[in-house]
């Protein structure tokens, strides 16, 4: 009898702990914690927040520079960077306008995908981006006036952007779209393909890693000195101009390795417009 009674109140016990892991949902903090978007700092180094920061800008530069040159292809609007870019797709049998945008899109979103990185992010997180690359680019105008002053005999003038060819009719637009792709395109060559390229290099050649980054940061930056003297051939050369066109090159380079490639490209067009509206 007793045991009888025992056993039924343990199939009730059991019935009670099957019906309550049943009904019972997740714990509320538990799935706050689980489903809460990743920290700012954590969110700009991914790849997507970094595309949906630099769409605007991209689809902005082109269509600014299709809507200019009408049916010609452009070419006297565009930065170095962006015209070496398309002749390598157009070699490729690529010649679209717009597959050097579309690279970019598969570059990033390749690279989210291989990594598996979490898709979610808060929206405000865009505009923290551009305040913080605002203020990178306010830290590279002190640097260069830093430099500047350690080279106060040579020219002082102002650094030509990476432009080709001859200007538009209006100067005011051909700048802004001239900072535009500088800052998209420069960024895509020099940072996002050539920095990761020279880094894997270096690794298998068994280099340490912290000293393949530093040379793969150092070299990227030497060529992008060095491609602004062949996008602007007559300009005069100065050990001013090509110094700190190399130590840009460090520094773009490394917020994009610390921070993320959307930081560096807002960095890049946001000094890039500070520069032409200071003159």
């Amino acid at each position: 009898m007793i045991a009888r009674a025992f056993l039924r109140s343990s199939n009730r016990v059991r019935r009670f702990r099957l019906r309550a892991a049943t009904q019972t949902g997740p714990d509320p903090q538990e799935w706050l914690r689980d489903h809460r978007p990743c920290s700012y700092w954590v969110a700009t180094r991914r790849p997507f927040p970094s595309l949906l920061f630099v769409a605007p800008l991209a689809i902005a530069y082109e269509l600014a520079v299709l809507g200019l040159s009408g049916a010609h292809a452009g070419l006297e609007l565009r930065t170095g960077a962006d015209i070496w870019l398309r002749h390598a797709l157009a070699a490729l049998g690529l010649a679209d306008p717009w597959f050097l945008p579309l690279l970019l899109v598969v570059i990033l979103m390749g690279w989210q995908v291989s990594r598996s990185h979490d898709w979610r992010f808060s929206p405000a997180i865009l505009a923290g981006m551009i305040v913080e690359s605002v203020t990178w680019a306010v830290a590279l105008l002190g640097i260069g006036r830093l430099i500047d002053l350690g080279f106060a005999f040579l020219d002082q003038g102002r650094l030509p952007m990476l432009m080709t060819g001859p200007t538009a009719p209006d100067p005011r637009i051909t700048a802004l779209i001239g900072y535009l792709g500088a800052g998209i395109y420069e960024e895509t060559l020099f940072r996002l393909i050539l920095v990761p390229v020279l880094f894997g290099l270096l690794r298998l050649l068994q280099m340490p890693q912290v000293l393949a980054s530093s040379w793969a940061v150092t070299a990227s930056a030497l060529l992008f000195a060095l491609a602004h003297h062949a996008g602007c051939p007559t300009e005069t050369f100065t050990w001013y101009a090509f110094i700190f066109r190399w130590m840009a090159g460090v520094f773009f380079a490394w917020v994009f390795v610390i921070r993320g490639f959307g930081i560096a490209v807002g960095t890049h067009t946001a000094y890039d417009l500070l520069v032409g509206w200071m003159g």
